[in-house]
């Protein structure tokens, strides 16, 4: 698939894919379902976990449809098992798109699990104000690498800058 071409609507109920990996048919079905609804432009932050996906399509989609202004990177340590998914590589295909990739490990996890442990509280909050910022300037999607939200730190990140900034949180999978 060469450019995956996916408008932007105006709704509340947005149409989400929940896969391990994600075909090409799984994607422009997600693409015909966002055409048929509307989708809220920049009233969310979003999250997204790449797990083991293998290529840019999805994530790609969500970027398009909801138009994503800033991939705020979560991790630690913005590496992956696989080359595609370093924050140098991720950044490269964000600015290919016109999105401004932003690595922020003081907002990543030191406990191993769900449960968010920065690894320096000071400058997890500093890093959270920042972040608070850049919403204002544009839709941000926080990126980690756990996909499905419930077992990454990426919720408690992202419920604590919704109170910040008084946005609700939509986790895409």
């Amino acid at each position: 698939m060469d450019k995956l071409i996916c408008t932007k609507n105006q709704s509340s109920q947005s149409p989400q894919i929940s896969l391990s990996t994600t075909s090409e048919e799984e994607v422009e079905d997600f693409c015909k379902r966002c055409n048929e609804s509307e989708l809220p432009e920049n009233e969310y932050i979003f999250t997204f976990g790449y797990g083991n996906r293998k290529n840019y399509d999805l994530f790609l989609a969500y970027l398009q449809n909801y138009d994503i202004k800033y991939v705020i990177d979560v991790r630690k340590n913005p590496r992956a098992w696989t080359r595609r998914w370093y924050g140098d590589k991720i950044e490269e295909f964000c600015f290919s798109q016109n999105i401004e990739y932003i690595s922020k490990i003081d907002l990543g996890n030191t406990s191993g699990t769900q449960k968010w442990m920065p690894p320096n509280k000071k400058k997890a909050k500093a890093a959270l104000r920042e972040v608070a910022e850049i919403t204002q300037q544009g839709t941000v999607l926080l990126l980690c690498a756990e996909m499905n939200p419930d077992k990454c730190h990426r919720v408690d990140v992202a419920e604590k800058l919704a109170k910040l900034v008084s946005l609700p949180v939509k986790h895409l999978l």
